[in-house]
């Protein structure tokens, strides 16, 4: 479960509030952690990423992940063909049914 198990101590120790809360004050910050506590207590919070509803099927896709990945690596590299302007399109009124 663990990526990497060489942990290192980023600040002097720290105290909770009188509600329980604990401040870490981190330079880099997550939104979400996930909490994970050993048999001897000692917590792990692991950042996790938040990824929209919306977009979380692409994650859960291999092949769909895949083909984007290698479309953006196709664009990076200079490997696509024009096809012209699509801007008079975007006053089209569309069906959903």
């Amino acid at each position: 479960m663990l990526a990497n198990e060489k942990f290192r101590s980023i600040q002097a120790p720290v105290k909770t509030d009188e509600q329980g809360c604990l401040s870490l004050e981190l330079e880099e910050k997550a939104t979400e952690y996930r909490v994970l506590r050993n048999e001897d207590g000692q917590i792990l919070l692991d950042p996790m990423e938040n990824i929209p509803e919306y977009e979380r099927w692409l994650w859960r896709n291999p092949e769909a992940l895949a083909s984007v990945l290698r479309g953006l690596e196709q664009a990076a590299a200079g490997d696509f063909h024009y096809l012209g302007d699509f801007a008079h399109y975007a006053d089209l009124e569309i069906d959903d049914q």
